[in-house]
């Protein structure tokens, strides 16, 4: 996997992490203030259908996935000349249920920043990631179900292809670890499945 700028989703995901939250400071369509400069990244949305859903046999649910990122162009820190990035993103998700069309809308939003960036000596380096943030889950009539705040932190190890100044052909090794998970935590799989299990 490439690094690229919603690595901090993609790595819980990976991790099989709980998303306690993630903040959006500003909205998706005006920069952040300061430090600029600024751009924006869409991610097109996928879809992806999970069998057994949250562990539900039987449970079929699509998962769509789309995304803006607000990124600042990367800053090259510190003696090992890695590139650090810190983005602003805002999330849609929807969980549906195949037999019954009932879907569950994630509407989120984190500022990712990252903290450390360590030269491990073996090719590799070693990324300390930092993120804040919310989610707010809705039913397809708009009612609110669930809130999620807070912070989490994690790291994980890549290998920076002989060129750590380049973060563009950098790949992830291994799984992410989360070191730090603090906030309004929710029970996803409860809610979604409560919602359209």
């Amino acid at each position: 996997m490439i690094r690229s700028r919603g690595m901090a989703l993609a790595a819980a995901l990976a991790a099989g992490l709980t998303l306690p939250a993630l903040s959006l400071a500003a909205p998706a369509s005006a920069a952040p203030a300061g430090n600029g400069p600024w751009h924006t990244v869409y991610d097109e949305p996928f879809t992806d259908t999970i069998q057994d859903f949250c562990d539900v046999p039987g449970l079929t649910v699509t998962y769509t996935f789309g995304g803006v990122n607000q990124i600042r162009t990367t800053r090259t820190l510190g003696v090992d000349g890695f590139p650090y990035e810190t983005y602003f993103y805002t999330a849609k998700e929807l969980y549906t249920n195949v037999a019954t069309g009932e879907t569950v809308t994630d509407d989120g939003g984190y500022m990712s920043q990252d903290i450390r960036l360590i030269d491990n000596g073996d090719g590799t380096f070693t990324r300390y990631v930092s993120n804040k943030g919310q989610h707010v889950l809705y039913s397809d009539d708009g009612v609110v179900l669930a809130r999620a705040a807070g912070i989490f932190s994690y790291n994980v190890v890549y290998n920076y292809a002989g060129t750590p100044s380049d973060p563009s052909d950098d790949f992830k090794v291994g799984r992410p670890f989360n070191f730090k998970d603090k906030g309004l935590n929710i029970d996803y799989c409860a809610v979604i499945v409560g919602a359209i299990g």
